[in-house]
């Protein structure tokens, strides 16, 4: 027996799969086909009987209807008139032919309508007119009007002229008491049989109205016998049953129609119901056959390459982990369970790690929405949920805003690279975030450039207690990181107030230490004196003209420009020229951040002290200028180009969502001129900085529709385009689909 089984072990598999899968699928096809024909039966059962209801209450509605319409006939004056008349008059004829008339063309159910005077003895067809009673067509009805009858209005069948006719004759007269006149009204049967019946050969399914006799009212009269054995099982008001007939099972449903004693049936034909069940179950069973073939057929093929798999899987993760692995499962011949054992191990610790790299990264995106905030003013609602969710600031019942700039900053940049300036400002958040988190609740923001940014927020802080802990904040920065700083903060504000233009202006009272060269938190008032004593230059141009010429390195056009703003200088007092010098020197302070021999407003104090004419300030001012033109062209060298261009890639994605972001804002960050910072990002990237700049964006929106929810309008906002049509059409330039279509397909 034994030498009867495979040694082959996917053939040995592939036969264990075929009885499982035989003995499996088969017996549950059998079972699920007949769990449901038995749920099909009920449904079939419960919608007939539905139909039934629903018939029965249209019966009984249409046929009160009908007695109603024939009782406001018979009551009708005008055939009140004929029906008493002892002696027929023409005028009475045509009255009550006229009114009978106008109430069949409004019902079509009224076939026709008798009218019997029994004075008289004449009767009225409306189809034929008035004739005396023995030259009357219908000569059965003639003799049925006359006879008793109960009580209740009661519509009948009877045969005349070879048809059968379904009648209401009115009035009743139980007592047997004789009536002047009679109203017959005939009702259309085939109408009615289409309207309240259903009938369908092909489904097997057949209605029909009897009497409690077993008569029938409406439907086919082909069955009597079966009519009548229906009638006796039929006693409740309504019900079903199964009824065999001739061998054939019929599945009944039935309900009586009062108060005309009638009783409603609908029969269908459980042959027809079982063979669909059948046929249904037979497909059910090729398809079943077809599937398991099919399966066995994957599971053959799968079995025979069982092995090749895994050891594929075995050499993949000896590739991936290399020497490292090997060390794991060195201690004899390579067993490939052994491999993947350690390879899934690996791979584990690979995903905690990725796990806890997820959970730094919220820190990055909570820093991306704050500065979002802060650079385009405003907060949209998902923003503002997820910083609501990550952070404190908004628990406070305001906000304030704080910066905090790096003194010489260009020795700082000297001192530091790329790299570094960022982990010392990083230093620097932490350092004034762990100061403020005592009093309240803080965040630092790096937009960048010589200086951050600190979002505070707090209940009831008083504005000297927030210029103490600022004065503290400077001083332990200092401590720790050796580095000066200016630091300048807001009053309150709500958390709906544009961020951005708070923003420009505090970072602009950072600058006012350069003037007053008081060591101190500056506020916003004053800034408000400082205005107060500025006059600026009869021509505005002259110092933005001195500063893009410093930028360009033409050293003849600067001398030019210098001796166009002392020869205005020339005009003005001692004082107002003393003090002009001083915002010129603050303006190219704040533009290149430094100028060689000024490191503080004591060293402009004694710098001016030292010379007795403007013409001596000038000079000293062009030997400055030269040497910071000096300094701009070793930026050039390409031992900093590769830096310059890290931190202008650096400074657009910080940048990007501002729709204001433009190449000279990014030209002025690093103090170098647009021309060669757009000479100098094409050669390294080969490509314009305005198409990298669009290009950022696209992909921002690629990423921002693929992972939120955010709507279409706030997705072109937060990526930095200042319209929704200018969105649409640059978006659908780059993709050839619409935001919303690329989000569908994503």
């Amino acid at each position: 027996m034994v030498r009867f089984i495979p040694r082959q072990k996917y053939i040995r598999i592939f036969l264990v799969l075929c009885i499982l899968f035989s003995l499996v699928s088969i017996p549950f096809v059998y079972i699920i086909t007949r769990q449901f024909s038995t749920y099909a039966m009920k449904q079939i059962d419960k919608a007939n009987e539905i139909e039934v209801v629903h018939a029965q209450e249209n019966a009984q509605f249409l046929l009160k209807k009908m007695i109603g319409y024939g009782l406001n006939m018979y009551q009708d004056k005008s055939i009140q008139v004929w029906l008493t008349d002892k002696v027929q008059t023409p005028e009475h004829q045509m009255d009550a032919m006229k009114a009978a008339a106008n109430y069949t063309t409004t019902e079509p159910f009224i076939e026709n309508i008798y009218l019997f005077n029994m004075r008289s003895e004449h009767a009225i067809n409306l189809k034929y007119g008035v004739t005396s009673f023995e030259l009357f067509s219908d000569q059965v009805i003639l003799e049925l009007v006359g006879q008793s009858r109960k009580s209740y209005l009661n519509f009948f069948t009877y045969d005349t002229n070879g048809q059968t006719k379904l009648a209401l004759i009115i009035p009743t007269v139980p007592s047997g008491q004789k009536s002047f006149g009679y109203l017959v009204m005939l009702m259309d049967i085939q109408l009615l049989q289409q309207y309240l019946l259903k009938d369908n050969q092909s489904s097997g399914t057949r209605s029909f109205i009897l009497d409690h006799n077993g008569q029938v009212m409406l439907g086919s009269s082909d069955s009597d016998e079966l009519y009548a054995e229906l009638a006796k099982k039929s006693t409740k008001e309504k019900g079903s049953f199964s009824y065999n007939d001739n061998g054939e099972l019929w599945s009944v449903q039935y309900a009586q129609i009062e108060p005309q004693g009638w009783t409603l049936y609908q029969t269908a034909k459980y042959n027809l119901i079982i063979a669909d069940f059948n046929s249904f179950r037979n497909k059910m069973l090729l398809f079943v056959v077809s599937f398991v073939v099919l399966m066995l057929g994957i599971l053959f093929w799968n079995s025979r390459r069982t092995y090749k798999p895994f050891s594929q899987l075995a050499d993949q993760l000896e590739m991936k982990f290399g020497l490292q692995l090997r060390s794991e499962s060195n201690d004899g011949p390579r067993e490939e369970y052994k491999v993947i054992r350690y390879g899934i191990e690996m791979l584990a610790n690979q995903v905690d790690k990725m796990d806890t790299s997820m959970r730094e990264h919220k820190s990055v995106i909570k820093l991306e929405y704050l500065r979002q905030w802060i650079v385009q003013g405003k907060l949209i609602a998902p923003v503002e949920q997820y910083l609501r969710e990550q952070t404190k600031l908004f628990e406070g019942d305001g906000l304030y805003l704080s910066v905090i700039r790096i003194n010489g900053y260009s020795l700082f940049e000297d001192q530091y690279n790329f790299a570094s300036r960022k982990l010392m400002k990083y230093a620097i958040g932490n350092i004034a975030e762990e100061i403020i988190n005592h009093y309240g609740h803080s965040a630092s923001v790096d937009l960048g450039g010589d200086h951050l940014a600190l979002l505070i927020s707090g209940s009831d802080i008083p504005m000297n207690k927030l210029v103490e802990t600022l004065e503290d904040v400077g001083k332990q920065i200092n401590k720790w990181t050796r580095i000066d700083v200016t630091i300048a903060v807001s009053g309150q504000y709500q958390f709906g107030d544009d961020l951005r233009s708070l923003y420009n202006h505090i970072h602009e009272l950072t600058m006012l230490k350069f003037i007053s060269g008081a060591d101190k938190i500056y506020l916003e008032q004053d800034f408000e004196a400082y205005m107060e004593r500025v006059q600026p230059l009869p021509d505005d141009k002259l110092l933005d003209e001195l500063i893009k010429r410093v930028r360009l390195g033409k050293t003849e056009e600067v001398t030019a420009s210098l001796g166009q703003i002392f020869g205005h200088m020339q005009t003005m007092h001692y004082a107002d020229s003393k003090f002009q010098l001083s915002l010129i020197l603050y303006t190219l302070f704040k533009t290149f951040n430094k100028l060689p021999s000024v490191e503080s407003v004591e060293g402009v104090e004694s710098i001016l002290e030292r010379f007795d004419t403007l013409g001596g300030i000038k000079g000293w001012l062009e030997q400055e200028l030269f040497e910071i033109m000096d300094d701009l062209n070793n930026k050039k060298g390409s031992s900093r180009r590769d830096e310059i261009v890290t931190e202008v890639v650096e400074y657009v994605k910080t940048h990007l969502h501002d729709p204001l972001l433009t190449i000279e804002e990014i030209s002025e960050h690093v103090s170098l001129s647009t021309r060669y910072i757009r000479q100098l990002f094409k050669e390294v990237f080969e490509t314009t900085l305005s198409d990298y700049i669009m290009e950022e964006r696209i992909n921002k929106v690629k990423g921002l529709l693929e992972t939120t929810n955010w709507t279409v309008t706030d997705i072109g906002e937060r990526s930095g385009f200042q319209t929704k049509s200018h969105f649409f059409t640059t978006f659908k330039k780059a993709t050839g689909m619409t935001p919303s279509q690329y989000r569908d397909k994503s």
